[in-house]
């Protein structure tokens, strides 16, 4: 790996929507989509447990959903309903801390479609995230959880259509799971789910409903809360994982072998979330206390890795005005939301 070195690559633009709140630090406590209106959007929470949708360009709030949970939000995933050509809609997922049901939200109408409850006894919804059966053309929802003792009996991870019915329940999956994934592999024409917990990373073939293969360090505590799915079109069989671990360093697998290719070191401190750029650029965030921006190029897996210390997630957007930007959040939780301008 060569060596680090101060070059900043990407400019402070400004801070947007003031009020945003998450509990925890985390990756997808805020989420950025290009709406069916072709408007660039950002969802986040408050402390008020409301739902604020902001147009990043005319720097204005949408929608204000008041009183969305009953417990601070801690999670939220996008998703472009396309199945109906003639009926597009964005699909909102949102879940809460210390409360056990999940809710979808029509973002264009202004309404919560489902409202459900996987778990029982008061389990924790962690983490949780959206995917497309291409089978049977369906979008789903994939739902994790903690559990509230150890003596509790785990559950797996669950799947649910978007009439709340449980569709699956994945085979030796009831791990205490932190975070949760989903990557559809065009080569193998296959979906697979990921999920990660204190010590490693699992992934689950979904078509076949087993264990696929199992990511870890000896005697390491990954503590992953962000991952990455990297498909070279030049070369679909390699497909590599990048992950977030507790030691300040990322994780790059061999996602089909999960063989570790690479270990690279980025922080001090924690990494909460990582997010790729033209497949070459990995934009990291850490727990640090103060913001700094540094550039580690590392040889063997050809990643230019960009590291913002103070800041706890990241999304890459395409802006109309600056193009490729970053959106990251701050410490502490009451932090802004900032828009940086990439200059690679």
């Amino acid at each position: 790996m060569g060596a680090s070195n101060n070059l900043f690559n990407i400019e402070f633009i400004e801070e947007v929507s003031k009020d945003p709140y998450s509990l925890f630090d985390k990756d997808n406590t805020f989420c950025v989509f290009e709406s069916i209106y072709k408007i660039l959007c950002i969802v986040h929470a408050t402390i008020e447990m409301s739902i604020i949708i902001y147009d990043l360009v005319n720097k204005t709030k949408i929608v204000e959903i008041k009183n969305a949970h009953k417990n601070y939000i801690i999670e939220f995933r996008h998703y472009l309903d396309e199945i109906n050509k003639n009926k597009k809609r964005d699909l909102i997922l949102s879940s809460s801390f210390n409360e056990t049901n999940i809710k979808i939200w029509d973002f264009n109408n202004v309404e919560c479609i489902l409202n459900i409850n996987p778990y029982t006894n008061n389990r924790i919804m962690n983490s949780l995230c959206f995917l497309y059966d291409n089978i049977s053309n369906e979008i789903l929802i994939v739902t994790s959880c903690l559990n509230p003792s150890e003596l509790t009996e785990k559950e797996p991870i669950k799947v649910f259509d978007l009439k709340g019915e449980k569709t699956k329940e994945m085979v030796n999956s009831n791990n205490e799971i932190k975070f949760i994934e989903t990557f559809y592999d065009r080569n193998k024409n296959k979906n697979f789910i990921i999920s990660s917990n204190w010590t490693l990373v699992i992934s689950y073939d979904y078509n076949e409903n087993k264990e696929y293969h199992q990511y870890k360090v000896q005697n390491y505590i990954f503590d992953c809360s962000s991952l990455v799915i990297y498909n070279n079109k030049e070369n679909e069989a390699l497909v590599k994982m990048i992950q977030s671990g507790a030691d300040g360093s990322i994780y790059i697998w061999d996602f089909h072998s999960a063989i570790l290719l690479n270990k690279i070191k980025v922080s001090d401190r924690y990494i909460f979330s990582i997010c790729l750029l033209n497949g070459k650029n990995l934009f990291v965030c850490g727990k640090e206390k103060s913001i700094k921006i540094e550039k580690i190029r590392d040889e063997n897996t050809n990643f230019d890795v960009i590291v913002l210390n103070g800041e706890t997630t990241g999304k890459l957007i395409k802006h109309p005005i600056y193009g490729d930007c970053l959106i990251s959040k701050s410490i502490p939780a009451y932090g802004p939301l900032k828009l940086w301008k990439i200059k690679i």
